[in-house]
């Protein structure tokens, strides 16, 4: 069920104070791009869009309309053109 499916990059039980399995902070803007262009419901997490830098903020608004002005619905088709190393292109 695409549509009811929730994505995200961290929450209050993998990383936050608990740091059990944090997403990579150096990784963590790159995470936000992924969700925010592609299908499902992304779930930000309070963390980095309150507490972590100012720019951090300003990446994930940003981001954030995009994906509204792009009108990505939740269950969007995705088309991989490229997926090789550090090149991903849908």
């Amino acid at each position: 069920w695409p549509s009811k499916a929730v994505t995200f990059i961290d929450n209050h039980d993998t990383g936050s104070t608990q740091k059990h399995w944090p997403f990579p902070s150096e990784k963590v803007l790159i995470g936000y791009a992924y969700i925010l262009t592609h299908p499902g419901i992304p779930c930000i997490f309070w963390d980095h869009l309150i507490e972590w830098s100012a720019g951090c903020r300003q990446a994930i608004t940003d981001l954030t309309k995009a994906r509204r002005d792009s009108r990505i619905p939740v269950d969007a088709e995705v088309s991989i053109l490229q997926a090789d190393g550090e090149l991903y292109l849908a």
